[in-house]
């Protein structure tokens, strides 16, 4: 999302539900903050940036730790919170995991709108893409270069007809390429559901909030929303992983095979690196939509 000024929400926001592993019931509830505040999980009256630096679990999720105090799932609404724009918000879980509602970050998007999105009167940062940079894990990769046009890319490399080698590429402000992400659905494979359960994860997981392929089968009665909806689902959750650095990227983003575990570490990566510069959108806001119109793309 690219915006001028920083964000928050309007007015405080409950959502229940249960979580995707834990299969807990789970309040969340979600708090305006000030400028500069940042996103900030709370629980057990402990305080969680929304920073790389507390990411603690990859394991068909990305969790977030402190003082020994932990939030699992954060990624879907991390997803939400940079698709409406929003750089400050406090976010108050009773269980360890957040919700996983419909599987997408759909729900998460349609409350913040409900609530109402507050621009505050402080510019917004972007981290803006230096230099190439890449991490690579066996035939996994994920690899990113400076651009005017931010795009977030994924491709898959699944031996089943329905996903393939699909490539979906997100571009933020882009109205085609955003309606088609934050409701794409997390998915899985039948013969993984019993794997997963025996190591105590996917407990709450059904067909109301994941899209479950058997063969070259979808098992959802409704069928898939996109018919490269899991691809899309990929980029949802690059998209949430990567604002754990702290501010929204301007650059190419492009993933192959890319999880969890990978996306967290890139992003760890370009801190490592100093491959990207904090810049005020001011000196960045005007060349990119001037980028985006000279390429036809609709904002």
């Amino acid at each position: 999302m690219i915006c001028q000024f920083q964000r928050t929400i309007k007015r405080p926001i409950s959502i229940e539900g249960i979580g995707l592993h834990t299969g807990k019931k789970v309040k969340l509830k979600l708090y305006p903050a000030k400028k500069n505040e940042g996103i900030n999980f709370i629980r057990k009256n402990t305080l969680i940036p929304a920073k790389i630096d507390y990411a603690h679990s990859f394991d068909y999720s990305t969790s977030l730790m402190k003082d020994g105090v932990v939030v699992k799932t954060v990624e879907h609404l991390m997803a939400a919170f940079y698709f409406t724009g929003i750089d400050n918000v406090f976010v108050e879980i009773d269980e360890e995991e957040l919700p996983i509602l419909d599987g997408s970050s759909k729900e998460f998007v349609e409350a913040i709108k409900k609530a109402g999105i507050e621009t505050l009167n402080e510019e917004k940062f972007y981290a803006v893409i230096e230099r190439p940079v890449q991490v690579i894990n066996g035939d996994k990769f994920i690899k990113a270069k400076p651009s005017s046009i931010t795009k977030f890319s994924y491709q898959a490399d699944y031996n089943n007809t329905i996903i393939g080698k699909k490539v979906f590429t997100y571009v933020p402000n882009d109205k085609k390429s955003y309606e088609g992400i934050f409701t794409a659905r997390t998915y899985c494979f039948l013969e993984e559901v019993e794997y997963l359960r025996s190591v105590g994860l996917a407990k709450g997981g059904s067909l109301k909030n994941a899209v479950v392929f058997h063969n070259d089968n979808v098992l959802n009665e409704e069928g898939l929303r996109f018919e490269d909806e899991p691809v899309r689902h990929k980029v949802l959750d690059l998209v949430g992983d990567l604002y754990l650095l702290g501010y929204p990227l301007v650059g190419e983003v492009f993933s192959f095979k890319g999880g969890h575990r990978l996306n967290a570490e890139f992003v760890k990566t370009l801190l490592k690196e100093n491959a990207f510069l904090i810049k005020p959108s001011s000196e960045v806001i005007k060349t990119i939509n001037e980028n985006y119109r000279n390429a036809g793309i609709k904002i």
